[in-house]
Formats: structure tokens, sequence, C-alpha cells
């Protein structure tokens, strides 16, 4: 028993009443998984018509085995002299392997009836984690955060979503019949596949835009029980708001604050931001302003050299330091080992031998003649 495609010409306005079994599904919405058709006397007869739209997979069942599939649209000839056809559409060679995985079982037995399944992207499924979860940022360390978003999936095994899910239906099963179930295993990957993002190097603060990341790790975690056994994947999930818990929060200011300050120009606006917010609570010093800038001018002696200009300060600083940075260059006195870049020491007259190299082979050269080429050293 299996699907021929009917051809074109014989589509026309009076289809219905060419033949006396004509099963159609209409458009499935994004809350309807599954419909469920049956003929008049609630047997496929041979010659039977089955329409099939855009987005839609045709599972015929005959007494809790599946008799033939189609992810094609079009109108086809139920024929009962026929070998299976399994037109595959867009899902390619694994509709075949799936069809002999899963050729028995969820459909009622001693009924015959079309299962037609939602095969498009299942969107905005809304989740959100209802406590702060541990994070372990790359940048941060242990963090905990909220996040909230929506994510979308699709059936990629019809042949198994109707064998463990949705086989047993009267007429239609819908999303929400799956998603108090869905979501609960949904959120507990999503937190596997959060860590997983963190030991992929993405801080907390980039994973809204980690989308495709995510939805990798998510197909990953929840492999057994979705894609394995109810014929489902995520597709994609958007994290539309993540909000660290108040001590999480305290620990990334201080963390900011302290890389922030640590580069020169930051430090030095701070040391002034500070600087002129003393001297306003000195102007301010109820013994008197005298009183209030002589603790200043204290303040500032026991900060070393900071009575001056703070970011001259710092800018200084910074050039002492790429000074004592920078390589130096010379010959080293074989005597004192001072650096020198003449041909005595200046500083105990010591003749400075000068390495030479040798022109045509680039060896380090002691003599008149390079021991490894024979060049003559200039």
């Amino acid at each position: 028993m299996g699907l021929i495609k009917a051809a074109i010409t014989s589509v026309s306005s009076t289809l219905h009443d060419q033949w006396e079994d004509y099963v159609s599904c209409d458009s499935l919405d994004n809350n309807t998984l599954v419909v469920k058709k049956t003929t008049k006397n609630g047997i496929i007869s041979n010659k039977s018509r089955i329409q099939v739209a855009p987005g839609q997979v045709a599972l015929i069942f005959d007494s809790g085995k599946i008799l033939d599939a189609t992810a094609e649209p079009g109108i086809y000839s139920f024929d009962t002299s026929t070998s299976p056809s399994l037109f595959a559409g867009d899902f390619g060679g694994m509709f075949k392997e799936m069809w002999e995985r899963f050729k028995y079982g969820g459909a009622t037995s001693k009924e015959q009836a079309i299962f037609y399944v939602n095969a498009k992207e299942i969107i905005d499924n809304k989740f959100g984690s209802a406590a702060a979860m541990p994070y372990p940022d790359p940048e941060y360390k242990n963090i905990y955060i909220r996040y909230f978003g929506m994510y979308s999936f699709k059936i990629s095994n019809p042949f198994a979503f109707i064998s463990n899910i949705a086989g047993n239906i009267t007429d239609t099963y819908t999303k929400e019949q799956l998603m108090e179930q869905a979501n609960a295993e949904f959120v507990s990957a999503l937190d596997v596949s959060l860590q997983a993002c963190a030991a992929d190097g993405v801080v907390f603060s980039s994973l809204p835009s980690k989308q495709l990341l995510i939805a990798k790790h998510m197909n990953e975690a929840l492999d057994e029980s979705w894609k394995e056994l109810r014929g489902m994947e995520v597709v994609s999930v958007a994290i539309e708001k993540i909000t660290p818990d108040d001590e999480s929060r305290e620990r990334i200011q201080k963390f900011d604050n302290a890389s922030m300050y640590g580069k020169s120009e930051y430090a030095a606006g701070r040391m002034v931001d500070a600087t002129a917010s003393a001297m306003e609570k000195a102007a301010s010093n109820e013994n008197g302003a005298a009183a209030g800038f002589m603790g200043l001018g204290m303040m500032n002696g026991a900060m070393g050299a900071m009575t001056g200009n703070p970011l001259e300060y710092v800018q200084k600083n910074e050039e002492k330091k790429k000074q004592e940075e920078q390589p130096v260059s010379g010959y080293k006195c074989p005597k004192c080992g001072s650096i020198q870049n003449g041909n005595f020491c200046s500083e105990c007259g010591t003749k400075i031998e000068k390495e030479k190299f040798c022109s045509n082979c680039g060896s380090k050269a002691t003599g008149k003649f390079c021991s490894q080429c024979g060049t003559k050293i200039e």
C-alpha cells in the first residue's frame, strides 16, 4: 500500500466530487502540532485522494502500522497495490530511515487514519529562570543571573513524535498539551547549555548575541529526551534579558572599577575627581576653610608627589616606566659589564670586542674568515 502523486491536470475545483474519499487538512497554525483525519467509514479506500499542504507531513496508519508518508506538498492517490513511496521532501535521505525505525506503534490499532504533522518552526515559546542561577563567567568568575526569553523548535522526526507523543489523539494535538513538560526540560537543559557557553569563553552580558551557539548546546543537552524520544529539535534561543543578583552586581561593579582604574588615564581622572571633592569638603569645613585646606595639604603630602596635577604625575610615571622597559642597545664590556657603543669602555678603558657576522651565511664570526662557509670577514 502506498501513495502515488496525482497528475496536476487532475486537480480542479470539482476535485472533492471525483472520488468517494478525499482527505485534506487546513493550514496548521503555530499552536497545532498534529491533526488526525479519518474517512467517512474509517477505511482509506483504494484510489482515495489525499492532499498535503506546504509545511505538513502526512503519515498514513493502518492498525498501528505506518503504511506510507509524504513531506512533499501535493495531491496523492492511495493505491493498495503498490509499495510505500515515502516522498521525503525537505527531510532528505533520513526519511526512509525514520520510517524503518518507527514503522509500528503510536496510532490506535484496528483503525485507518492520516496524521498531519506540523513541520514548520514553532515559535513564541517563553522561558525564564525562577531563581538566580550560577554562571561561571570567564571574566567575573562565579556569579548568579536570572534570564528570560523565547525559543523555537520544530518536529524533525514526525515518526517519533507520532509514535511516542501524539499517536492516540482523538483529532488534534496542540502545543499547550506539550509545553508544561517540554518547558521544564528546556529550562533544565538551558542551565547546562549556559555552563557550556561559559566554558567557550562567553561573558554573561554577551549571551543574548549567541543564539546559534546556545541552540547548538541545547540540542546536545536535549538529544536523548527530545530528538531521539520525541523527534523534536531546538531551532533558536533568544535571551531577551539577563539580570545578575544584587551580590553579583556589586562584585561586577567592583571588578570593573578596579580594571578601569588600572589604566593611567582613568586613574588620573579618578584622582582629579577625588581632589576636587576633597577641596569642596575642605571649603565647607566647620572649623574654617583654612583648616580644611591644611588637612587637604597634609593628605596630598601623604600621597607623595601628588600635590601637583594628577594627570601630569601619572603621565610622567608612564613615560618613566616606558623608558625603563626600553631595550638597551650596545656592546657589553668584558671586564666591568657596562654597555658601550665605542671601541673602548668609557668606565675602565678596556677594548670592546664587537661581534661580527658572516655576510654570506650569517654565522657568528671570530676570525678573519667564516668557519662555516669560508667567506672573508670584513
